[in-house]
């Protein structure tokens, strides 16, 4: 009896022994396998919900990029090329002049301070922007000021302006003074169609180099105030805003760089004997 129960305790002992070994070496393998199944369950649902979200703001994203696509190509079309640097610039002075300011300096510069390659979305040309900045200095009232740039706001060019100063005009009472530069922007687009146009002039320009040469030559004996005057006639300036057009004549058909003061002078000269 004695041997029936002891056999009967060491089965129950082995089979509890097996479960536990089976539990430690088997059960507790997957149940680690289970959590790390269960933690990378959590990543993937967490990462599928940021992806909703995402998918979720893309007709936002893509209602704000066709704004700005359509704000750019409306801007680049608002920028004058720069053959048309001259009309941009009589616009402005012609606009000073309507709204009754009184224009002491109108100096714009015949360089770029800055310029930048853009890409147009509509087309895909490389367009060049060029950055001309002019020195504005005016005399007149507030409320005409105000006038001004509210018009200029409405221009069918892109011009910006910076550095406003006012003061009040010790010489006359009522009077202010304005300064402020104006930038006046201007495009080159370098596309296939300007390389064949370019290749086009090539020969013209080729051509015309000996005839350039030789009037060169001639002009070299005359001095910069006969260059000048005959720029002033040839171009029929009537306006200061024209010395623009007048140094660039200078610069296209003699390659000279003629001081703009004493050109100013000399305009100024012959629009008061008009």
């Amino acid at each position: 009896m004695d041997k029936q129960k002891n056999l009967f305790i060491g089965t129950i002992a082995l089979v509890v022994l097996t479960c536990g070994g089976w539990y430690f070496m088997y059960f507790s393998e997957l149940n680690k396998s289970l959590e790390k199944m269960s933690v990378n369950y959590n990543q993937l649902k967490n990462e599928k919900n940021k992806y909703t979200q995402i998918k979720n703001k893309f007709p936002a994203i893509e209602k704000e990029w066709t704004e700005l696509k359509d704000d750019l190509s409306t801007l680049i079309q608002k920028i004058p090329t720069d053959k048309q640097f001259d009309n941009v610039t009589k616009m402005l002075f012609s606009l000073m002049e309507k709204n009754k300011l009184a224009v002491d300096n109108f100096n714009p510069s015949l360089a770029p301070l800055d310029e930048k390659q853009i890409m147009n979305p509509e087309t895909k040309e490389t367009i060049l922007v060029e950055k001309y900045p002019i020195d504005v200095e005016l005399r007149g009232n507030f409320i005409d000021f105000g006038n001004f740039l509210d018009q200029l706001a409405y221009s069918n060019y892109y011009l910006t302006i910076s550095n406003i100063q006012i003061s009040q005009n010790p010489y006359t009472e009522g009077e202010q003074k304005m300064s402020f530069i104006s930038y006046v922007y201007t495009k080159n687009s370098s596309t296939t169609a300007d390389i064949v146009q370019s290749n086009q002039n090539f020969a013209n320009d080729t051509a015309s180099n000996q005839n350039n040469s030789e009037s060169r030559d001639i002009t070299l004996e005359k001095s910069d105030e006969d260059i000048i005057r005959e720029a002033i006639q040839t171009t029929g300036a009537t306006s200061l805003i024209d010395i623009v057009k007048i140094i660039k004549h200078i610069k296209e058909k003699t390659g000279k760089e003629v001081d703009e003061n004493l050109a100013i002078s000399l305009l100024q000269k012959k629009l008061k004997d008009l």
